[in-house]
């Protein structure tokens, strides 16, 4: 069984997480609980839990002063940390502590149990990993190829790696590290890793292309015929894709470019491994080289919408209300890859997708009270978005919460088009509101939506706008507000236009009206 120690400053949070999964079940066991920082330290050095959860707000020592201190002392122990909507911004500092995940307040059992899961199958990776360096590198292929891939500096230009390529029977000549990286997580068992490896060392030694090797969590070929060209690269590709496919798993494959001979191919081990990093961007039947992972490929695109991000977040609220479903997924999809080609990595990108979903999220609850319990239950999925491996599955997973959301208000909504527009307009008539965006929304031409609205309410579009900010606006003046903030506030950013539209309806101008009461 793996510990697991709790740590959290309220006592009823403390116990439910201890009752509300079956640890042992997943091959865990609550060593025992601490409220705070200090008191985790103390109880850490008698149990030395694999697995800590960690609040991220704590009187005294907090959930990163915690984490900051067990690293110092060299502790290797997972974490997860527990955080609210409030601390998103200060949970990042967590990312230099290696947390394995956050957990949004409440915390969602399946999500928890998701999370055991992979680090469970990680911790079994490094016990095998720390066996196998223990071992004597000179005992066997595979330690010595190990030594080679991952020298010690003080061996770096001597003979020392020269004979482990003599003893490997490598050739002098140029060589090349294909770093895989397999998925998901839950499906990667070590059964199921032994068997793509044991195929991927079959189809290598077949062709005499190389040598295979484990450095967890990856798999690798070390080329020592590299590919000369992209239809080299596409065939390796298709040959790794054979192999890993007759699993049912997902992979990432990088190349770190020839290294002159196989005394540097930690070189090239080392540059896949900083392209892969970039495999989120990337989607599938792409081998990933250094060159193309600086720039994104893909990811400049020219013809992309420009969102700012107030835009981006009006749009997806109208999208959201209007219950467009089959606008919302292109959206989203804009929305990312904006954000990509914008220069964001994979945190960056996964943040604001977060931060714009929970904004969005807020509004909602704003102007719908009557589907409160709905949005308790609906938070933002953090986690899962964080656990996204590819752009393209975190694009997926954003549509398949937002779409939940869209078909709920949907089926909460009363009335027609028309019905819903004049709803709309009553919860955003301070926003930039237009009739060709709605008609783009509701999916009728513009002229023809308008006919439809003046005939419905015997106003056109804009007048019908225009009466419901001043009636917004002398509520407002009621109330003492200045002219100037009143304008904005009813969504009109010039104060004259304000004046004269104002005047036009009421008769008086918006500072008469308010002396006059």
């Amino acid at each position: 069984m793996l510990k697991v120690m709790i740590v959290d400053d309220e006592p009823k949070l403390r116990e439910g997480l201890r009752m509300l999964i079956p640890w042992e079940e997943h091959g865990y066991q609550v060593a025992d609980t601490a409220a705070n920082g200090q008191e985790a330290l103390e109880k850490y050095e008698v149990h030395q839990p694999e697995l800590i959860l960690a609040d991220i707000r704590m009187p005294g020592m907090d959930g990163l002063e915690l984490i900051s201190k067990l690293r110092g002392r060299g502790a290797e122990s997972h974490v997860l940390i527990l955080s609210g909507y409030a601390d998103f911004e200060y949970a990042k500092r967590a990312i230099s502590y290696r947390v394995d995940g956050y957990l949004l307040k409440p915390v969602d059992e399946e999500e928890l149990v998701s999370y055991l899961g992979q680090i469970r199958e990680t911790i079994e990776k490094e016990r095998q990993l720390s066996l196998w360096t223990r071992e004597e590198p000179a005992r066997g292929k595979e330690a010595a190829l190990k030594e080679l891939l991952l020298p010690d500096p003080a061996e770096l230009g001597g003979e020392r790696l020269k004979r482990l390529a003599a003893s490997l029977q490598l050739p002098e000549g140029p060589c090349e590290v294909v770093l895989l990286r397999l998925g998901p997580a839950p499906s990667v068992t070590e059964e199921v890793y032994s068997r793509v490896r044991q195929a991927l060392e079959e189809a290598v030694r077949q062709s005499g292309a190389g040598l295979c090797f484990h450095l967890p969590p990856h798999l690798g070929i070390l080329l020592t015929k590299p590919p000369a060209s992209r239809e080299d690269d596409r065939e390796l590709y298709r040959m790794i894709a054979e192999r890993v496919s007759a699993e049912c798993l997902t992979f990432s494959a990088a190349a770190g470019g020839k290294a002159a001979g196989p005394e540097e191919a930690h070189i090239s081990l080392s540059a896949a491994s900083e392209a892969l990093k970039f495999s989120f961007f990337f989607e599938g039947d792409t081998l990933i080289r250094e060159e193309a992972a600086a720039g994104w490929s893909g990811f400049q695109a020219e013809d992309l919408p420009d969102f700012d991000p107030d835009e981006a977040e009006h749009r997806l609220l109208l999208v959201l209300e209007t219950g467009n479903t089959a606008k919302l997924e292109k959206l989203v999809e804009a929305i990312c890859r904006r954000m990509a080609a914008d220069g964001m990595d994979e945190l960056k990108l996964k943040e604001n997708l977060i931060r714009l979903a929970g904004s969005v999220l807020a509004r909602l609850e704003s102007s719908h009270p009557d589907m409160r319990a709905f949005w308790t239950e609906h938070g933002v999925p953090v986690g899962a978005f964080y656990a996204c491996g590819r752009i393209g599955e975190l694009m997926a997973s954003a549509h398949a919460y937002l779409r939940e959301i869209s078909e709920r208000m949907r089926s909460e909504s009363r009335g027609n088009e028309i019905q819903r527009m004049i709803e709309l307009i009553e919860r955003r008539y301070n926003e930039n509101l237009k009739l060709e965006t709605l008609a783009e929304l509701f999916n009728y031409n513009s002229a023809y939506l308008g006919k439809m609205f003046k005939n419905t309410t015997g106003e056109y579009f804009n007048t019908f706008l225009d009466k419901v900010r001043v009636e917004k606006a002398k509520a407002f003046l009621d109330q003492g507000m200045k002219v100037y903030e009143v304008a904005e506030k009813v969504g009109y950013m010039n104060p004259d236009y304000f004046n004269m539209k104002f005047r036009k309806y009421v008769g008086v101008s918006p500072t008469s009206y308010r002396k006059g009461k």
